[in-house]
């Protein structure tokens, strides 16, 4: 979990170029995490989508 959206968004996409999966920052409270597209079963609040392929 990530307290700064900066960080999160540069793991999002780090991560995204890396595994070539699409990621999302999520926020959850105060704090925000970075998930996969799989992992991801609609209850958070998606802050940013990152695609590799786009």
């Amino acid at each position: 979990m990530f307290t700064d959206i900066w960080t999160a968004r540069r793991s999002a996409l780090s991560l995204s170029k890396s595994l070539m999966v699409a990621t999302m920052v999520i926020a959850i409270g105060t704090q925000f995490g970075v998930i996969t597209a799989d992992d991801f079963d609609g209850d958070v609040s998606v802050i940013n989508e990152y695609d590799p392929f786009a």
